[in-house]
């Protein structure tokens, strides 16, 4: 029985660093009954709460996921030691209150985050992906070195790379074949490559590229049980500007949503701050534990106080 105890109380400390354990102490009144399926003293567990806690071990290795009884037996174990510790008082510990107020300030802080901005701004279009390139492209696209754009095809045949070759001469567009019939992983982008140094491409590859002009195709190109057509999207000199379409309009939009929240809880942030009002001593603050270097705004990293939002999860 006793190390029954241990492993459930293992469980619930493992559960309650990865997920907490539901809502709480609810009041019976506060309850349907029909759908209680666990109770310690005045704290409830309800058939929703399980539901909940089974849903965040979604993304856990099959391997560390619990059962619903698991689950509701670790919750209870859980329940027991942390109403003993309340009665002990052990949340009115100083060091214990200070950390209980940290990780409910993080919380909420996080929450606030998710509410005023990533939930305001959850998608960036491709009009906000090609906005923020024009925004950016002078400190961030700009190459200081030539770079080549290539899309690449993988056949299992030479007639069937051969095939394609025919095809694109008649009208048909290489980067939609590629995406159908290529057995390359990178047939998910259309075989886009991105841009790349010239050197940077495999040693088969660049002799061919080195001499193609934008839209050429090459190839068929053996490469072990394979062939492979190249096709030449774009060359850009040093100096030049990267294209959007080669950068890859989906990456460009997770950028331009980050960019976007940066933006959002910076603006917040400073109005926040602005109408707060603040004080600050850093005169009063001691010396570091070397005893040499005072702390204060001189010594600190810059940056503006109080408008960086947390990093989502």
């Amino acid at each position: 029985m006793g190390n029954k105890l241990i492993s459930v109380a293992a469980v619930a400390v493992a559960l309650g660093l990865f997920f907490g354990f539901g809502d709480g102490c609810k009041k019976k009144a506060a309850v349907d009954e029909s759908k209680v399926v666990a109770r310690v003293g005045d704290a409830v567990l309800t058939a929703d709460d399980l539901a909940r806690l089974d849903d965040q071990q979604k993304n856990l290795p099959s391997v560390q996921r619990r059962t619903k009884t698991d689950l509701m037996d670790a919750w209870v174990q859980s329940e027991v030691v942390y109403q003993k510790a309340l009665k002990d008082k052990l949340d009115q510990e100083k060091e214990t209150a200070w950390r209980l107020y940290n990780v409910r300030k993080a919380i909420l802080i996080q929450r606030f985050w998710e509410t005023n901005v990533y939930e305001k701004y959850p998608e960036a279009t491709e009009a906000d992906a090609r906005a923020y390139y024009e925004k950016v492209k002078d400190k961030q696209y700009r190459t200081q070195t030539e770079a080549v754009w290539v899309r690449r095809a993988m056949f299992n045949t030479r007639e069937a790379a051969e095939d394609v070759l025919r095809r694109v001469k008649a009208g048909e567009d290489f980067a939609v074949i590629v995406g159908k019939e290529s057995a390359s992983p990178d047939k998910l982008e259309k075989g886009s490559l991105g841009y790349r140094r010239l050197t940077d491409l495999s040693a088969s590859y660049q002799k061919e590229i080195a001499k193609a002009k934008p839209g050429d195709i090459v190839g068929p190109i053996p490469a072990g049980s394979f062939w492979i057509l190249l096709k030449l999207e774009d060359r850009v000199p040093p100096g030049g500007y990267l294209k959007p379409e080669g950068l890859g309009i989906v990456q460009l939009q997770a950028k331009a949503k980050v960019a976007r929240w940066v933006e959002e809880s910076d603006r917040i942030g400073a109005e926040l701050t602005a109408a707060t009002k603040i004080e600050r001593h850093a005169e009063r603050i001691p010396l570091t534990g070397s005893g040499m270097v005072p702390e204060g705004p001189a010594n600190r990293p810059a940056g503006k106080a109080g408008t960086a939002a947390p990093q989502k999860k």
